[in-house]
């Protein structure tokens, strides 16, 4: 299994960065290798079902995600729910550090099912987890 973690302080309110971390519709428009984002169901305001498309030279993956919001934790919650995974699971914690100041904890743990998945996406797949924060850093500073 691949894992990552990675703190960072950022110079954002938290609340912003949650609700930017948490519009998962939005993330084709900017995060690494993601070609496709959509959210397919939301039985509560804390909990969606989303689709990500993930692709790289050519090749495809699309996978499913249940996603957990806990705004007054400040926590983003992710598990695969189908797709290529044998186990895929993210965290996002952001805490308020000082007047638009946040620091932010992201973890990743990940494992495709299959050999060939894992030789041909594992080391894409955790560059893209690798570049996360810059990512979500980045939106943010055309956001707010």
């Amino acid at each position: 299994m691949r894992q990552y973690s990675e703190v960072k302080e950022l110079p954002f309110a938290a609340a912003d960065l949650f609700e930017i971390i948490a519009d998962v519709d939005s993330y084709a428009d900017f995060l690494p290798w993601c070609i496709a984002s959509r959210v397919r169901e939301k039985p509560n305001d804390d909990t969606m079902i989303a689709d990500l498309k993930i692709g790289y030279r050519g090749f495809t993956e699309t996978f499913a995600s249940r996603v957990s919001l806990n705004r007054l934790e400040g926590t983003v919650d992710t598990y695969q729910e189908s797709g290529p995974f044998k186990y895929l699971r993210s965290k996002w914690h952001i805490l308020d550090a000082a007047e638009n100041l946040s620091v932010v904890h992201f973890e990743i743990e990940f494992e495709f099912k299959s050999v060939l998945l894992e030789t041909m996406m594992g080391v894409v797949f955790e560059t893209a987890a690798r570049k996360m924060i810059s990512a979500f850093e980045k939106r943010a500073s055309t956001r707010i």
